[in-house]
């Protein structure tokens, strides 16, 4: 049996949200407790993809003996490239420090910081950082950047995704190839495959509707899913929304970890366990208090599936 753990967003910075750092830690230190093989992270690990930030979430994972290729793989989120917004007065000149912000570099920053966790890393060519796949035992992990460039119409704020058509094309020979045959396949992305369509909510459903729709979107996310529905995909990592959340589209079952530090997604720090042996695929989600050293799980359910 393999054992990943997987969280996401957790917005680290020495100057914002302290809260996060501890939040993190305790994570680390419970996945290391209980024995997890590998650990995911699906983006936004810094707050604002500022050196010092990096250098921060480097040292935490580096001293909690999780930054090795072996047990640990990431994606970047839009944090990781362009940052975020902060305080009220950043609202008005964050547009254009994402005009100004030099994308490619930023996005060899972000591996440069953690290259450990790329060691192991098939990808098309040492030009491309993403996609990749790591294959450990019958697990397939295929990880994407899905942090669309800046654009005045398309991703003012740095925060849209979009999977270049490029590295589509790419993800479809990883998807078909070989070296992913009777493997347990999950894909690794930062941004969401959200539907709020038919939900009840009202106002806040509209609300949610049109900020999804200008700041959050994933362009693509429909032929994405459906290339995932047909080459048999197990599993869908991400974040980028701050709720921890499991849902279904197209077939494909998808998993949120946002939420693993959020303030705003409860008082408890939480992380996915997603255990899998043979073709049975069980997730649970731990939630650690942290006034408590007692944790609480909850199961999300257990399915049967068939590696292609």
């Amino acid at each position: 049996m393999m054992t990943i753990a997987h969280i996401s967003d957790l917005h680290l910075s020495p100057e914002h949200h302290r809260k996060r750092i501890r939040r993190t830690r305790k994570l680390l230190e419970y996945a290391t407790s209980v024995g997890v093989d590998h650990l995911v992270i699906t983006g936004d690990i810094a707050a604002n993809a500022e050196k010092r930030d990096l250098e921060m979430a480097r040292a935490i994972l580096k001293s909690s003996g999780w930054l090795d290729s072996r047990s640990l793989s990431i994606v970047i989120g839009n944090h990781d490239i362009f940052g975020g917004v902060h305080h009220a007065e950043d609202i008005l000149t964050f547009p254009r420090h994402c005009k100004e912000t030099e994308y490619e570099r930023k996005v060899t920053d972000f591996h440069d910081h953690f290259h450990e966790a790329f060691d192991s890393c098939v990808r098309e060519s040492r030009s491309h950082l993403f996609p990749y796949v790591k294959v450990i035992g019958d697990v397939a992990l295929v990880g994407l950047n899905s942090v669309a460039e800046y654009s005045r119409v398309r991703n003012p704020i740095g925060s849209n995704g979009e999977v270049t058509a490029r590295e589509f094309k790419t993800v479809e020979k990883i998807l078909s190839s070989e070296l992913l045959a009777r493997k347990t396949t999950i894909v690794l992305i930062h941004h969401h495959f959200y539907k709020r369509a038919g939900e009840d909510g009202g106002t806040i459903h509209s609300i949610w509707n049109a900020i999804e729709g200008q700041t959050m979107k994933l362009r693509g996310k429909k032929k994405l899913l459906n290339l995932f529905a047909r080459s048999g995909v197990d599993l869908v990592l991400h974040g980028h929304v701050h709720e921890n959340l499991e849902y279904y589209r197209s077939g494909v079952r998808c998993l949120n970890g946002g939420g693993s530090v959020m303030e705003n997604s409860g008082l408890d720090a939480k992380l996915h366990l997603i255990s899998i042996a043979g073709n049975v695929l069980r997730i649970r989600e731990v939630f650690l208090a942290e006034a408590s050293d007692r944790a609480r799980v909850v199961e999300k359910g257990v399915v049967a599936h068939v590696a292609a």
